[in-house]
């Protein structure tokens, strides 16, 4: 079906050009709730041109608006028109007499496609409408003649709103009930003869509501699903490749919350290279079906369109690290690097007032060139410095890398995530492959008086992660301040590092 012109757009370009005064008016409705006809018209410079009717206000102005500019544009004499403009709107259409006109005004032929079909206990009348090129569906009816009223009705549906989408649901279930009912009860020998004309029918009209009335999915549209990266109670995260840009990305889809929403809105804040970066959101009322992560009543899904990161987290380069068995010098380097590069995405998160309140190795990941990436602001919540102090939800993370307050108390602020760096640096630096030696990380995260088991374990690094994990949030460095620590750190590193190669050389 060809595209509607804007008329609306068309008048106001031409009352512009011309200097005329334009406005429309709204005249009202007419008939039943189910079935209510609008009107409106169109006044220039004080002359009332045709009005317009439809079965919305929208279409109604839009025929006004048609209406006014042909007269405009043709020199139409607006007298001719007066009874028109005037007349009341009629309820009780005759559709096969508004069908025959319409294809007279649009110099359309108009001709109906009479049939018959055998039915359950009798031959059922079929019509269709054959409207210039274009040929309606077919509808069915107890008598040729409402069979031809029910067609009319139907490409009336269709037509008076100048789109494709305004066929009622009511009309498209009474189609499909009187199809099946008509294919369910036949003959069996007789519909295994007929069978694909009735499929064929009900293909047509399924494609039809495809096209024009149902939304498409976005998420399998754009792009194609290559695997699934994991899933949880949030939802799942897909790989996909777009099909038009050939990139690959991370698409998380989640069902439809406030918390959700959170997420998007803290995302579309940040944009740093520790930071996993986000691209897009949209919405949509299914889930992607190759998705079994959903319960199936869930109304409302969110998909989060986020970069795509190397498979492995820190979790994974941390375990690869114990399974070798090794506290060498090339693991002590690279975790200062990586500490350095996760302080720096947390600084950053901080700047915005931001709390992550989920950080961990498994929720911090890598690029394709190896840097670090800090990802899933699933619990991510406000943290604004005029009012640091307000009520949170308590317990909100996971429990083995909470700070002693985000576990107990309601009140807290951005010192929970530095209490959390100093449990992953921890395990960054050292080996922790035996029962007792994770019970003793976790005597960390629960008693202040631990300070004896980690200067067993750390030496020069002590101090730094002694001071993050203080019971007392307000006697923990913030990202600022450990970020100056930890280059001071490095340069230490670094220089006991070269003075070690030159006296072996030496």
């Amino acid at each position: 079906m060809a595209q509607t012109k804007n008329y609306i757009a068309e008048l106001n370009e031409h009352a512009q050009k011309n200097h005329l005064k334009l406005r429309f008016e709204d005249l009202g409705s007419d008939g039943l709730d189910h079935n209510k006809i609008f009107s409106q018209k169109v006044i220039i410079d004080g002359k009332d041109y045709p009005k317009g009717v439809g079965k919305t206000k929208k279409d109604a102005k839009l025929k006004a608006a048609e209406n006014a500019l042909r007269c405009l544009l043709d020199g139409q004499d607006l007298t001719e028109n007066a009874a028109e403009a005037s007349a009341p709107v009629k309820t009780d259409i005759n559709y096969i007499c508004w069908l025959n006109e319409y294809g007279q005004r649009n110099r359309l032929t108009v001709k109906p496609v009479e049939s018959t079909r055998p039915g359950p206990h009798n031959i059922i009348p079929w019509c269709s409408f054959m409207v210039g090129d274009e040929e309606y569906p077919a509808v069915s009816g107890k008598t040729a003649r409402e069979a031809k009223e029910e067609a009319a009705k139907l490409v009336y549906d269709m037509i008076c709103g100048n789109k494709a989408t305004d066929v009622s649901y009511d009309t498209i279930q009474a189609i499909l009930t009187r199809m099946w009912e008509t294919a369910r009860l036949r003959d069996r020998l007789y519909w295994h003869k007929k069978n694909n004309e009735t499929f064929l029918c009900l293909i047509y009209l399924f494609y039809f509501c495809l096209n024009n009335s149902v939304t498409v999915c976005r998420f399998t549209s754009e792009f194609e699903p290559l695997e699934r990266l994991g899933k949880g109670a949030f939802g799942s995260v897909h790989k996909v490749r777009h099909k038009k840009l050939n990139k690959e990305y991370a698409v998380k889809i989640v069902c439809y919350k406030e918390k959700a929403l959170r997420e998007v809105s803290a995302l579309s804040d940040l944009f740093h290279r520790n930071i996993v970066r986000y691209y897009t959101f949209w919405e949509e009322d299914t889930r992607y079906e190759g998705d079994l992560s959903f319960d199936s009543y869930k109304a409302k899904f969110l998909y989060i369109q986020m970069e795509l990161c190397a498979e492995n987290t820190l979790k994974d380069w941390i375990d690869e690290k114990n399974d070798q068995g090794l506290q060498d010098s090339k693991r002590r380097e690279e975790s200062l690097r990586i500490a350095q590069e996760i302080v720096c995405g947390v600084e950053y998160i901080h700047s915005k007032n931001h709390i992550h309140r989920d950080l961990k190795p498994a929720n911090i990941m890598f690029g394709m060139e190896g840097e670090v990436k800090i990802g899933d602001f699933g619990l991510v919540t406000s943290d604004d410095d005029d009012d640091a102090w307000i009520e949170r939800t308590v317990c909100k993370g996971t429990p083995s890398y909470m700070a002693p307050e985000q576990k107990s108390e309601r009140q807290y602020d951005r010192k929970v995530d530095m209490f959390a760096l100093g449990l992953i640096f921890f395990e960054l630096l050292w080996k922790l492959s035996t029962r007792s030696e994770r019970a003793m990380v976790s005597l960390i995260n629960t008693s202040a008086e631990a300070s004896f088991i980690l200067f067993l374990f750390v030496f020069k690094q002590k101090q730094i992660i002694n001071s993050l994990l203080c019971e007392k949030p307000e006697d923990r460095p913030d990202a600022g301040a450990l970020k100056a620590a930890l280059e001071e750190w490095t340069q230490i590193y670094n220089g006991q590092k070269s003075f070690h190669q030159e006296n072996q050389t030496v």
